[in-house]
Formats: C-alpha cells, structure tokens, sequence
C-alpha cells in the first residue's frame, strides 16, 4: 500500500514537473528568445557604429592632409615670390621709423643742434634720505 501511494505521489509530482516546464517554456522561452535578439541586434550595431567611426576619421584625417597641403602650395606659391617684397618694406618703415625717431630727439624744424634734451623739473627731494 505503502509503495502504490509512494508511486501516485510520484506520478503527481512529475506531472507539476511538467506543467511547470511546459508554463516556463510557453512564458519565459519567448523573453529569453528576445533577450537574444536584443543583444545580438547590440552587437550589430555596435559594430556598424565602429565602423562608421573609422570611416569619418578617415575623412577628417584626408580633409586636414588637403588643408595643410593647400597651405603649403599657397605659401610656396604667394609667399615666397613676395619675399623679397616684405624685405624692402620692413627695411622702409624701418627708416621710417628712424627718421621720426631722430626728428623727435633732435628736431629738424627750427630746434638748436648744441640743445641737448631737457626733462621737466620734478620735486624728488624725497628720495634723498
């Protein structure tokens, strides 16, 4: 008697066994399913976004090679020519400069040769101790 109920007992526990496979399979199988798609659909478009990357770096790096080229042709091309051209004007406004130099100092313009420069007379009696 003992061994028939042990065995019905049995039979019942299984048959929940089952119910509950068939419930988790009906339920959760699908989330895990989609789970895996998810991540799968990630890993995708991860690997679109690192590609895209490269390829935009790729572009910048080509566009700043271009920019630096066009400024070295530009340079060799409108620079170098005027060279010389930059020499005789920076050798003109330096003569320039040296004139109203000496024009302020001594004075072309109705002012002694023998006067030398005169400063204002300032109160520094304080400074002597």
């Amino acid at each position: 008697m003992f061994l028939v109920r042990l065995a019905r007992e049995g039979r019942k526990v299984a048959q929940r066994v089952d119910e509950i496979q068939e419930r988790l399979d009906r339920e959760i199988r699908p989330s895990i399913e989609n789970l895996t798609r998810f991540t799968r659909n990630l890993g995708e478009v991860s690997e679109i976004v690192v590609l895209q990357m490269r390829r935009v770096d790729a572009v910048l790096a080509d566009t700043a090679e271009k920019i630096q080229e066009t400024t070295s042709a530009l340079r060799t091309a409108v620079v170098k020519p005027l060279g010389p051209l930059f020499d005789v004007a920076a050798f003109l406004k330096g003569l320039q400069r040296g004139f109203a130099v000496y024009q302020q100092l001594r004075g072309l313009h109705g002012a002694t040769r023998a006067r030398g420069r005169t400063y204002p007379a300032v109160d520094d009696e304080h400074m002597f101790i």
